[in-house]
């Protein structure tokens, strides 16, 4: 299917809303943006010039479609469901792009796992555990507590901290009801601070590495409800980040892609967690992009057709800039009847945005896709962007009708 202005083609995996910056990005650098998606009432079908309707869980079927399409880029974001997809068309078609196999090793945390191991990459000690005799023998070789994972869900599902046996035990129920695969992983639980890096890969060269801050809400584990730059240990710790980094791109077989990943401080040293290869969630990319000055989807749609994009994050003349980010949820479940925000924004506000209207349900906030909007902040320093950001969250109200009610 030719484009009759014969303009570059970008895929984009996934037609939600967290697709739509990567859309218009692509669109305003020129290229036509092939939506990839099952259908839907996607609100990314509107920002697309093209569909194709197709399961981005299915690397063949989106190879198909990407080949016919002739794309010369595919890109997603915010997201892993589509990510072995994008390796394997990356790898079949030429493209830029992750390995097929690091893109595996995103949506498989014992493949990942293994391939630390196998790099020198600081990582946990961990089981692949497919029953419970294996289980018993896990617990035997790791000092409790322990984590136990499912291997291939987003958002901290599946993902128990376990403080005894019997916890062990039952979480890893929970875990195997909740995972596609036969197997889970248990791992001994680091007892630190938990921090995320974003980076990326261009032409085989780390062109930037950051590391955030993370502003954890309570649960078993906790899990990121907003990020902040600076991160307070960037100075002494920024070249072990790196050196970390490093190791994981070279294990996963990362190139050309954005790489987002979870890590933990522990007595002076540098953990991963998790690592992917694309664009975080809970607004990293507008992190990213206020701090370098720059718009970051637009980067990560140059470096997926090929571009250099080194000179983004090295360019002196632009100063550094604080933000903090927070996503927003119900206090209780129910139906939303209206949402109150203040008529006028301080110009510090990049954006307060909402993805419920008026009739959605919600349900307060047990992982990350219970979010119902976003609060992102910038400021000269950080310790202005938290005040501003704690002074809105007092006046955002959501007026709620509980469930079952007329």
């Amino acid at each position: 299917m030719k484009d009759s202005k014969n303009r570059k083609k970008i895929m984009i995996l996934g037609a939600s809303y967290s697709q739509i910056p990567l859309m218009r990005a692509a669109r305003r650098l020129g290229f036509t943006v092939i939506a990839a998606s099952i259908p839907g009432n996607y609100l990314g079908f509107g920002e697309a010039d093209e569909i194709a309707y197709v399961d981005i869980t299915d690397p063949e079927a989106v190879y198909e479609a990407a080949r016919e399409w002739e794309i010369s880029g595919i890109a997603t974001c915010c997201m892993d469901v589509g990510t072995r997809s994008l390796g394997y068309v990356c790898e079949k078609m030429g493209l830029p792009g992750p390995s097929y196999r690091g893109a595996c090793a995103c949506t498989d945390k014992s493949l990942q796992k293994k391939a630390y191991t196998e790099a020198g990459v600081n990582t946990a000690r961990y089981f692949q555990v497919s029953d419970e005799a294996q289980l018993e023998e896990a617990l035997d070789n790791l000092r409790l507590p322990v984590m136990v994972k499912a291997v291939d869900l987003m958002g901290s599902r599946g993902i128990f901290r376990c403080d005894t046996r019997q916890e062990a035990r039952e979480n890893f129920r929970r875990s195997m009801e909740a995972t596609g695969k036969d197997y889970c992983l248990v791992e001994e639980f680091l007892q630190g601070t938990m921090f995320g890096v974003e980076a990326m890969v261009s032409r085989g060269e780390l062109v930037y590495v950051l590391p955030l801050g993370n502003d954890l809400k309570k649960g078993n584990p906790p899990f990121p409800v907003g990020h902040y730059v600076p991160w307070e240990h960037e100075q002494e710790l920024g070249r072990k980040v790196r050196e970390q980094a490093q190791r994981v791109v070279t294990a996963l077989g990362f190139d050309n892609c954005p790489v987002d990943m979870d890590c933990m401080l522990l007595n002076g040293e540098v953990y991963i967690i998790e690592a992917t290869a694309r664009a975080g969630a809970t607004c990293i990319a507008d992190t990213v992009g206020i701090y370098y000055g720059i718009d970051y989807y637009e980067a990560i749609v140059r470096v997926a057709m090929g571009m250099d994009v080194k000179d983004l994050f090295q360019r002196p003349d632009i100063p550094r800039r604080p933000s903090i980010t927070r996503l927003l949820a119900a206090d209780e479940a129910g139906i939303v009847e209206r949402i109150c925000v203040p008529p006028i924004l301080p110009e510090e506000v990049v954006d307060l945005s909402f993805n419920i209207q008026a009739g959605s349900a919600v349900q307060p906030m047990e992982n990350g896709r219970d979010r119902i909007g976003q609060l992102i902040i910038k400021g000269d320093t950080l310790e202005e962007c938290r005040a501003r950001q704690a002074e809105l969250l007092g006046k955002i109200r959501l007026e709620i009708k509980p469930s079952g009610t007329e």
